[in-house]
């Protein structure tokens, strides 16, 4: 058995050399959509382990650069060919502003906290 990232594991599985079993999130995911999720495949309460990869800048960035970053990428975020690729490779590519995105980063290390103190996992600025 191996746990992975899609993306590290969707060459593998469509070259035949790993078997996908099943897939963690609500949906399918459309680079395998042959594969079935956790709870389609009778393991319910799995749901989305929380993957997400996302774009950071050093504490102290000037505002006007972390906003002309931000838009770029939500304008490359939406364009079909760059949508098409990641989807390909086993990404759901979706927008988030800034103060989004921190949230999100606050929410998911709130929730993994006890993993974060048992583990002495210390985040740098």
């Amino acid at each position: 058995m191996y746990l992975s990232t899609i993306f590290s594991a969707v060459p593998h599985i469509k070259s035949g050399a790993l078997k996908a079993m099943a897939i963690s999130g609500d949906t399918r995911a459309q680079a395998l959509p042959q594969v079935p999720t956790f709870t389609e495949a009778g393991v319910p309460g799995i749901g989305s382990l929380g993957l997400w990869y996302g774009i950071v800048a050093p504490a102290g960035t000037p505002r006007v650069i972390i906003d002309k970053i931000s838009t770029e990428i939500g304008k490359y975020s939406v364009m079909p060919d760059f949508k098409e690729k990641l989807a390909s490779l086993g990404f759901a590519p979706y927008y988030l502003t800034p103060e989004q995105f921190a949230a999100t980063m606050k929410a998911d290390m709130a929730k993994n906290s006890k993993i974060i103190k048992a583990a002495n996992i210390k985040f740098e600025n």
